[in-house]
């Protein structure tokens, strides 16, 4: 066992609901933690009470005015003492080996100054299920892959030196959307950040979940924090293909958000086309589907996926006869 003292900060805004199951993830540690703490955010519903019922097993409560996620996860840095963090959004899970996977990879890897992980990805309204991979493609410089998407994941997933908040700053507070991107971002360009190639927590999905609220500004927000990033980025000659790979990346992302809000045909393609335009160079098969998905719509788009299955299922049954019939041929059998 690590001799690390590991401190997890479980932050709450309303998640009530789901909050039970989270301390439960964490209490079932394969390594136990050293030491818990719960922030309540300005929570109106039963958050508190929930929390409560866990204080004999250690659980400690801090309860503040509503100041955000951001705000909420420092003032459980300052809260806690262990020379580890580790966070958890209330309504996410955690597997239980999710600590000693972790500290496991930290001791093998003492140049690394965070790791993160794989997750599950749990959709409360369909309860469909599916892992959620990150990280950079093998060849490319983390630093910079981070900068233009988030490939870290959510502080959910993290394992986090304390001594980087001295370096780097904390969550920084005015960012309603993206705070934990902009930390990771300050992170990725400080030191080595690490990964243990397996799921290790589980992301709940649900429509009251602060990131799928007022998505324009919230997308508005992640480019301006990857403008941010990018221009700290060295050598500098790099930052126009990285600003480049971004744009794209958010005109995507604005296509999908433009058909999520049943938007106008014109303004589906027109995010689509300028994502595939911007930076044609990656997932161009990707950003060509999103472009005939935003000029024929979701419907049509559909059924006219069903019908090049149906035709390649023909042709590749047609093809099968024609190769036994080949088979069949004088001087063709064995």
């Amino acid at each position: 066992m690590s001799r690390h003292r590991v401190s997890v900060v479980i932050t709450s805004y309303n998640t009530g609901e789901y909050l039970g199951a989270a301390i439960e993830s964490v209490l079932a540690q394969s390594r136990p933690a050293d030491e818990i703490v719960v922030i309540d955010d300005g929570s109106t519903d039963d958050t508190v009470d929930v929390a409560r019922r866990y204080v004999a097993r250690g659980i400690r409560i801090i309860q503040q005015p509503n100041q955000g996620p951001g705000a909420a996860r420092n003032r459980g840095i300052r809260e806690t003492s262990g020379d580890l963090i580790a966070f958890l959004d209330g309504d996410d899970l955690w597997l239980p080996h999710k600590l000693e996977r972790q500290l496991d990879y930290l001791a093998a890897h003492p140049e690394a100054v965070m790791v993160s992980c794989l997750r599950w990805r749990w959709d409360q309204t369909t309860d469909e299920r599916h892992i959620e991979y990150f990280g950079a493609r093998p060849g490319r410089v983390f630093a910079h892959e981070n900068v233009v998407r988030n490939v870290v994941g959510n502080p959910s997933m993290t394992l986090i030196r304390r001594s980087v908040f001295d370096t780097v700053g904390m969550f920084d507070p005015a960012l309603r959307w993206g705070q934990d991107w902009d930390l990771f971002i300050r992170i990725a360009q400080y030191g080595m950040v690490g990964f243990v190639m397996e799921p290790l927590m589980i992301y709940r999905w649900h429509p009251g979940g602060i990131s799928h609220h007022r998505g324009i500004e919230r997308l508005d927000m992640f480019q301006m924090i990857a403008r941010r990033g990018i221009s700290r980025v060295k050598p500098a000659w790099i930052r126009p293909l990285l600003f480049a790979r971004r744009l794209s990346w958010d005109q995507c992302d604005r296509a999908e958000f433009a058909a999520r809000m049943n938007m106008s045909r014109f303004h589906r393609a027109r995010y689509a086309i300028l994502g595939l335009m911007i930076f044609p160079f990656e997932r161009p098969i990707s950003k060509t589907k999103r472009l005939i998905r935003s000029l024929s719509g979701e419907d049509d788009y559909v059924r006219l996926g069903k019908r090049i299955r149906a035709l390649m299922g023909r042709q590749s049954r047609r093809l099968a006869v024609a190769d036994q019939e080949q088979l069949n041929l004088p001087g063709m059998q064995q």
